[in-house]
C-alpha cells in the first residue's frame, strides 16, 4: 500500500506589521496578542493530528506561530525547522507600503476594477509589477519563488514518504501559499482570495503528484 504524505500549511498569525496594515514580505515583525491566541487556537484544532515533523520559514513570525501551535496541540517536544525556501515573496520598495496603497496600485497597473479575485487569479503578473519596479535588488524572478516552494515540498515528501501517511506542519506566509495555490490548483486563487493569518490549505503527496485537498 502506498504512502503518501499530508502538508497543513498555514500562514503565521497576526503581527505588528498586519495589524497596522502594511505590507509585509522579507520585512519582519513580532506576533501581536491576537496573533499569539489565534495560533494557539488552530493549535487546538489540529490536536487529532499527530505530526512526523513541522517547519516554518526563516522570520521570528512565522517561526513563533510554528512553536506556539505545536504547544497548544500537545507536540511542543516536535523542533520547528526553519528552511529559508519558505520564504515569503520580498516585496522589494513595496515592504511596508500602506495595505490599500498597494492593492489599488497593483489594480491600477493591471487595469483591474476593484476585483480582489482577479487581481489573485493573475498572481504572476502582480508579481511582474514588484519585479519591473523593485530598486533594491532583492526581489527574486518569480520562477526562482515556485522552484523554491516546489523543491522544499518534494524534498520533505521524500525524506518522509517511506513514514506511515505522515502529517507535516508548514508555517508560511500570504503570497507564498497563494503560489502554492497558483501551482496546483489555480481556479482556487478565484475562489480563496484572500489568504487570512492562520488560515490553512492541505496539500497531499501521492508519491507522483501534488493535490490540493478540499
Amino acid at each position: 500500500m502506498n504512502s503518501t504524505v499530508t502538508f497543513y500549511i498555514t500562514r503565521h498569525g497576526e503581527t505588528l506589521l498586519n495589524y497596522l496594515h502594511k505590507a509585509q514580505g522579507w520585512a519582519d515583525s513580532p506576533l501581536t496578542e491576537r496573533g499569539i491566541q489565534a495560533a494557539s487556537q488552530l493549535g487546538q484544532q489540529l490536536k487529532n493530528v499527530q505530526f512526523s515533523s513541522a517547519f516554518s520559514s526563516d522570520t521570528s513570525r512565522a517561526l513563533q506561530t510554528g512553536k506556539t501551535i505545536l504547544t497548544a496541540q500537545g507536540q511542543n517536544e516536535l523542533q520547528v525547522i526553519t528552511d529559508k525556501r519558505l520564504r515569503e515573496w520580498c516585496l522589494g520598495c513595496w515592504e511596508a507600503e500602506n495595505n490599500t496603497t498597494f492593492i489599488s496600485s497593483m489594480m491600477n497597473e493591471l487595469q483591474i476594477q476593484n476585483d480582489f479575485s482577479e487581481l489573485n487569479f493573475r498572481l504572476q503578473e502582480v508579481h511582474e509589477v514588484i519585479y519591473k519596479s523593485d530598486i533594491t535588488g532583492m526581489v527574486e524572478p518569480f520562477h526562482m519563488i515556485t522552484d523554491r516552494l516546489e523543491s522544499f515540498l518534494k524534498d520533505t515528501a521524500d525524506n518522509l514518504i517511506h513514514l506511515n501517511n505522515p502529517n507535516v506542519l508548514i508555517v508560511t506566509h500570504a503570497f507564498a501559499i497563494k503560489t502554492l495555490l497558483y501551482l496546483f490548483s489555480k481556479e482556487m486563487l478565484r475562489k480563496k482570495p484572500k489568504i487570512k493569518n492562520v488560515d490553512i490549505i492541505t496539500i497531499k503527496w501521492d508519491g507522483k503528484s501534488f493535490s490540493i485537498l478540499p
